[in-house]
């Protein structure tokens, strides 16, 4: 694992900026996926096909919004509905704010916002609140108290 600093990270996620999202799904609970890139072959244990690039928001609340109105939110009914519009939108921008380490993800009109939903606990350990899988260079980059490129089996 190794701590990255805001710049190194954003400057990760630029080869994603203008990929078109597909494949946006909730999965359990609220938690939200977003393919990006190329498809590649199936996953060996899941036979679910990715892109290139991954994007996995797991223990964060999080709304989907305009400019001028929240659209829904991660414990609102209807997220499929909301979510599918983010289909085919390309990813224009990534801001992440310290220190808690709040997202935006820009999709040419929409802004899926993120939020940790627990803080660092030294005795119950930390909370993945998304990660990035990077490509094809089995990397992932994960936000949680700090931002880590680890490898992606860890």
């Amino acid at each position: 694992m190794t701590v990255v600093d805001l710049a190194d990270a954003h400057r990760r996620i630029a080869p994603l900026l203008g990929l078109p999202a597909w494949d946006v799904r909730r999965g359990h609970g609220s938690f939200v996926t977003v393919e990006f890139g190329a498809p590649l072959p199936p996953d060996d244990r899941s036979g679910r096909v990715h892109g290139r690039w991954h994007l996995w928001i797991e223990m964060a609340a999080w709304r989907l919004e305009t400019a001028d109105e929240v659209l829904v939110g991660s414990e609102d009914e209807g997220l499929e509905e909301a979510l599918a519009r983010l289909e085919g939108r390309p990813l224009t921008g990534v801001v992440i704010r310290p220190p808690a380490l709040d997202t935006r993800f820009d999709f040419d009109g929409l802004r899926l916002e993120t939020f940790p939903i627990y803080r660092p606990d030294p005795e119950d350990g930390e909370f993945d609140h998304w990660t990035l899988w990077l490509g094809t260079s089995g990397e992932v980059l994960v936000a949680r108290s700090e931002l880590t490129v680890e490898p992606s089996g860890g």
